[in-house]
């Protein structure tokens, strides 16, 4: 599994309230296989079950507030697949 590292910084206010974190479909690929993990002050992972859109290019992540974490996915699914 590879892994994308995110901070809070990353995340910005969507219209319906909420934040939203984009990945971009090549740089990820477009699999099923995504694990969003929140990574707390004393470093543990915790997984947690965001709402995951994929609009056009991107993968989005809405959660309600910004939070340090992690994306984990199969490196193996690219786009087209």
């Amino acid at each position: 599994m590879a892994e994308r590292i995110f901070k809070k910084e990353d995340f910005v206010k969507s219209d319906s309230e909420d934040y939203k974190l984009q990945f971009r479909k090549d740089e990820i690929g477009i699999g099923s296989d995504l694990t969003v993990e929140r990574i707390d002050d004393s470093g543990e992972h915790e997984v947690v079950q965001a709402h995951i859109h994929r609009y056009d290019d991107y993968v989005e992540i809405f959660w309600s507030e910004p939070f340090n974490g992690r994306l984990l996915f199969d490196s193996k699914v690219t786009f087209g697949e």
